[in-house]
């Protein structure tokens, strides 16, 4: 990869780390996680463009993994009285939005949010794809 993009996704990445909740955030989305990692965010970088007309640029495609774990007994309700998933997925569209926000603030776009239909047991991931521009 370009230094230059390698230095914005380092970037981008630093500031998701910083958000509230997150256990840990990387670029790459390695083998073994584990459920200590979680909450997470993965920066998986997909496709590499040529920015402009000079080409000393790229735009980046990536996506942008986050999840946390599933917890079964959760009947703690939250604020609006959500247990269980739905406590769950409230609070990963939360995420969505703070993390589209940080896009957004470092000049980059954002694109569909993919969900993982409840097919994992034990944790909850979404994937929300983004373009910036090193």
């Amino acid at each position: 990869m370009s230094t230059g993009i390698m230095a914005t996704l380092e970037a981008l990445r630093d500031r998701l780390e910083l958000l509230p909740g997150v256990q840990s955030c990387k670029i790459g989305l390695e083998a073994n996680i584990s459920p200590d990692d979680y909450p997470i965010i993965r920066i998986v970088p997909s496709d590499l463009r040529p920015h402009g007309t000079t080409g000393y640029r790229l735009d980046c495609e990536a996506l942008i993994y986050f999840g946390q774990p599933i917890q079964p007994f959760d009947d703690v309700p939250d604020a609006a009285g959500r247990v269980r998933l739905e406590k769950l997925y409230a609070a990963l569209l939360d995420m969505d939005l703070t993390i589209r926000d940080t896009v957004y603030a470092n000049s980059g776009q954002c694109f569909e949010t993919v969900l993982d239909e409840d097919r994992l047991d034990t944790y909850k991931l979404m994937a929300l794809k983004v373009r910036v521009v090193g």
